[in-house]
């Protein structure tokens, strides 16, 4: 099997929520240290949603908690056990912009060493606005 059809089978794993086995790490862990990355024990994936409407502005949201209070954000959280990359995405973006949305591609991966990785997709709107009640 070549290279790239390697890394598609790992992004489909990853993307199925599966998650990944550690085999190498550049932060100094010998090989016989790594093991399987497991979500919220030593990995976080992180899912954000980019969303364009009609007239090309992006979708962003104030933040509620305090340290980050009123500033502006893609909708964005952790993805929770058992949920793939796509489930956690709609349910961020339901939870913190009262949207449905379908995730369209995957744009970027950011990696903060090996137990902190942010996918970051193209999503459209699918559902019409839920206005929240506090």
């Amino acid at each position: 099997m070549e290279v790239r059809e390697q890394v598609e089978e790992q992004v489909e794993r990853l993307l199925g929520g599966q998650g990944s086995e550690v085999t190498g790490c550049d932060v100094g862990l010998e090989q016989r240290d790594s093991k399987p990355a497991s979500l919220r024990k030593n990995v976080t994936y992180i899912v954000c949603a980019v969303i364009f409407n009609d007239k090309e502005e992006v979708l962003m949201v104030q933040e509620a908690k305090q340290d980050c209070y009123k500033q502006w954000y893609l909708p964005a959280g952790r993805v929770e056990v058992g949920e793939s990359l796509e489930e956690g995405l709609r349910r961020e973006v339901k939870e913190e912009a009262g949207f449905d949305c379908e995730p369209i591609t995957l744009l970027l991966i950011q990696e903060q060493g090996p137990q902190w990785i942010r996918f970051i997709f193209l999503a459209t709107v699918t559902g019409k606005f839920i206005t929240k009640t506090t």
